[in-house]
C-alpha cells in the first residue's frame, strides 16, 4: 500500500500530526489499542492550546480543561518567589492544565472519523528500508504482515523508539536517578487558576490547576525518597505533601491513586536520517520539572506541517525547531540539576527570584522563551487574533 506520509505512534504527537494534515493520505501505525486509563496530566502552553483549538477538539475538551492565570515558583525555606502571570504575557492565559485521556479520546474519535487515515492498530514494526526517496515498512498485524510506502515517515512511537533503533541513531541518556509521583488533590478552597512550582530540598512539587477545587499533583524526587512516598498510606502521604507544599493552596483534603514514573532525558544525536523524521519523546524525552516536553513536540509538529504546507526545505524546518529545543531542553535539564540539593547555586537562587520578579520586562521576554513564542511563531500556535 503506498500513503503520502506514513506516521509511527500513535499517541499524542503521532495523533495530532495526522489529524492536522487533512489532504494527505496517511497510514497511522500503533502498537496499542486507545485506552482510557492514561494518569498523565499535561499543562498546555497557549500555542498547545491554539493548535488543539485548530484541530477542531477544543469543543470536547473545553470542560476538562482548567486555565492557568498566573505561574507561582519558590523555594521552600527560602525568601523570593517568582510571579508569572497571563498580563505578563499579554496572553488571555498562559495555558490549560487537561488530563491526557480526554486529549487522546478527542482524538481518537477525529481519526476515526477521517477518510484520510488507514489506522493500523494494534500493528508492530518489524522493518523499515529506505531507497531513492522512499519508505518501506513492513508491519505485522492481526490478520498478518503488511507491506507500506511513502516517501516520508515520521517516528513519533515513544522514548524507546523501534524507528529510530530501526535507523541506528544513537542517543545520549542522562539518568536523573529521580522518579515522580502523579495524582490528583482534592483542595479545600479554590486554587484561583494558580499554578505552583515548589522547591524543595531534594527535588519539587508541582501543583496545577485543575476543573473544580482540584490540583494536578507531580511530585518529583529522588528515587529512594519517593519510593517511600509510594509506600505510606493515603492519609500519611497527604500529611507529608501538606508539610512539604505548606498551605498555600489552604488546606489538603484528599490525594486520588499514585502513579510512579522514572524520569531521565532520552536524546537522539538527529532528528532526521534521509525521509525519515523523529518527533516527541522518540526524539526527547525530558524531565517533567518545566512541562517543557509535550508543548515543545506540539510545536515541532506545528513547525512540520507549515514547511508541508510552504513546501519549505524540512532540513530548513527542522533547523527552526533545533532553536526551540536547544531553550526547551536545556530549561529542563538545567533546572533538574540547579536545584538539586547537591548543587552549590542553590543558596543564591532566591536572589535571582526576587530580582526576576521586579522585572516585569525580563518575565514577558522569559515567558516568550519558554512558551516558543520568540521569533517566529508556527501558525497553528497563534490564535485567529494573532
Amino acid at each position: 500500500m503506498h500513503y503520502d506520509l506514513i506516521i509511527v505512534g500513535g499517541g499524542l504527537v503521532g495523533a495530532g500530526l495526522a489529524a492536522a494534515l487533512p489532504d494527505k493520505r496517511i497510514a497511522l501505525i500503533d502498537a496499542k489499542l486507545p485506552s482510557q486509563d492514561d494518569p498523565r496530566l499535561f499543562a498546555l502552553n497557549y500555542g498547545s492550546c491554539q493548535f488543539l483549538q485548530h484541530l477542531g477538539l477544543w469543543p470536547m475538551l473545553a470542560a476538562h480543561a482548567a486555565p492557568i492565570h498566573q505561574v507561582h515558583v519558590s523555594y521552600q525555606g527560602r525568601f523570593g518567589a517568582v510571579r508569572l502571570t497571563r498580563e505578563d504575557a499579554h496572553l488571555p492565559t498562559l495555558g490549560h492544565v487537561i488530563p491526557a485521556r480526554f486529549i487522546e479520546a478527542a482524538l481518537h474519535d477525529k481519526l476515526a472519523s477521517s477518510i484520510h487515515i488507514t489506522l493500523y492498530r494494534p500493528a508492530k514494526l518489524i522493518s523499515l528500508h529506505q531507497q531513492e526517496g522512499r519508505v518501506t515498512l513492513t508491519l505485522d498485524t492481526a490478520i498478518g504482515q503488511k507491506i507500506l510506502h511513502a516517501p516520508l515517515v515520521i517516528g513519533a512511537d515513544g522514548t524507546e523508539s523501534t524507528v529510530r533503533s530501526q535507523l541506528n541513531i544513537p542517543i545520549t541518556v542522562v539518568d536523573y536517578h529521580q522518579s515522580a509521583i502523579v495524582t490528583r488533590t482534592t483542595l479545600k478552597r479554590s486554587h484561583h487558576h494558580i499554578a505552583y512550582e515548589r522547591f524543595v530540598d531534594n527535588g519539587a512539587i508541582a501543583m496545577l490547576p485543575l476543573v473544580g477545587n482540584e490540583c494536578a499533583t507531580i511530585w518529583t524526587a529522588e528515587k529512594k525518597v519517593i519510593a517511600h512516598l509510594m509506600s505510606l498510606s493515603d492519609d500519611d502521604f497527604l500529611q507529608a505533601l501538606q508539610k512539604e507544599f505548606g498551605y498555600r493552596l489552604g488546606r489538603l483534603e484528599r490525594c486520588q491513586v499514585r502513579h510512579q514514573f522514572p524520569l531521565r532525558m532520552v536524546r537522539a544525536e538527529r532528528s532526521i536520517a534521509d525521509s525519515v523524521i523523529l518527533l516527541g519523546n522518540a526524539l526527547h524525552t525530558l524531565h517533567p520539572i518545566a512541562a517543557q516536553g509535550f508543548n515543545l513536540a506540539v510545536y515541532e509538529v506545528a513547525t512540520l506541517i507549515d514547511s508541508m504546507k510552504e513546501k519549505v526545505d524540512l532540513q530548513q524546518a527542522l533547523l527552526q525547531t533545533q532553536k526551540q529545543q536547544a531553550k526547551s531542553i536545556g530549561l529542563s535539564h538545567r533546572l533538574s540539576q540547579l536545584f538539586s540539593r547537591h548543587s552549590l547555586l542553590a543558596g543564591f537562587i532566591p536572589f535571582g527570584m526576587v530580582g526576576l520578579d521586579l522585572m516585569p520586562t525580563l518575565k514577558t521576554k522569559c515567558l516568550q522563551e519558554m512558551m516558543g513564542r520568540s521569533g517566529r511563531v508556527p501558525s497553528l500556535l497563534l490564535s485567529a487574533n494573532e
